[in-house]
């Protein structure tokens, strides 16, 4: 070999040196790419089917890749600028089909653009594959290894760390609402499985319904539907009854104490020093 041709040849190899660490140094940073399903000067979806062999030049060189139709991963949702949008631009000439690899970052930026392929053939669909394999021997010696930045950690900890409060905040709610739940249900069992001793001929009845008080007037309280304040004849509130969620149940604020209807009588159930005591009330809604 002559002594120029060597020198031609190392040129070429350190040129392609040079090419594939810039690639190594722009592309690294991303973390996925795109293929569109058709480029600006196919007439019509992976014409000449480019488009499929795009993905699969970039798939053998380690990249994580999507077509513009899939639904992307969620850390790219959340963070577009993870994404490289590969597409092939077209140059050809008379004679020669010409095309290259030019990827866009999120922000229409041009981060790499490979070597032009070239190809001779007279046939659309073997000169397009031709040039377009012949572009991607840029990357004959690329393989890509995601390597994230200091800004990609910052909005993953960040994404992680909103997802984490919202986490929390929905398992507070499904506790609060549960904790809520359960309060109105032991109000109610209190009432309903407490046995009440029933008069017989050798036993004296323990629980009795007592005489009606005075009929208390029930008002309903604004910006509720169901709670309401129950007043006496000088309008002062006697009791404020809040809707159980059951028909005719209401807890009574601040009381550890239930009214509700029991044979169409309105009657307080409440316990006075661990025993239950039931009175008879006339309450006009």
């Amino acid at each position: 070999m002559k002594f120029s041709n060597k020198i031609q040849l190392v040129l070429i190899l350190l040129f392609s040196l040079v090419t594939s660490l810039q690639a190594q140094d722009k592309l690294n940073n991303y973390k996925y790419v795109v293929v569109a399903n058709q480029f600006d000067f196919q007439s019509e979806p992976d014409q000449y089917r480019l488009n499929g062999l795009t993905k699969f030049l970039l798939e053998k060189q380690n990249f994580t890749v999507f077509s513009n139709t899939d639904v992307l991963p969620d850390d790219a949702i959340n963070n577009g600028c993870l994404v490289l949008y590969a597409t092939l631009k077209n140059s050809s000439s008379l004679f020669k089909t010409k095309i290259n690899v030019q990827f866009e970052n999120c922000k229409k930026e041009i981060v790499f653009t490979s070597d032009i392929g070239e190809s001779r053939d007279k046939k659309y669909i073997v000169a397009y594959n031709e040039a377009t394999r012949n572009a991607f021997n840029t990357f004959s010696s690329f393989i890509h290894t995601y390597k994230p930045t200091a800004a990609d950690n910052q909005t993953t900890e960040v994404t992680a760390l909103k997802q984490e409060i919202e986490t929390l905040k929905a398992e507070q709610s499904n506790k609060d609402n549960i904790k809520a739940e359960a309060t109105i249900k032991n109000e109610v069992v209190k009432v309903t499985d407490t046995p009440v001793k029933e008069t017989t001929k050798t036993e004296t009845k323990t629980e009795t319904i007592k005489p009606a008080d005075n009929a208390l007037h029930a008002k309903l309280i604004s910006g509720s539907v169901f709670s309401y304040n129950l007043l006496d004849a000088n309008g002062k509130v006697v009791y404020t009854i809040l809707f159980s969620g059951k028909e005719d149940y209401y807890i009574v604020k601040g009381q550890d104490a239930l009214i509700y209807k029991m044979n169409n009588q309105w009657v307080l159930a409440h316990y006075v020093d661990n025993d239950l005591q039931i009175k008879a009330m006339t309450i006009n809604f």
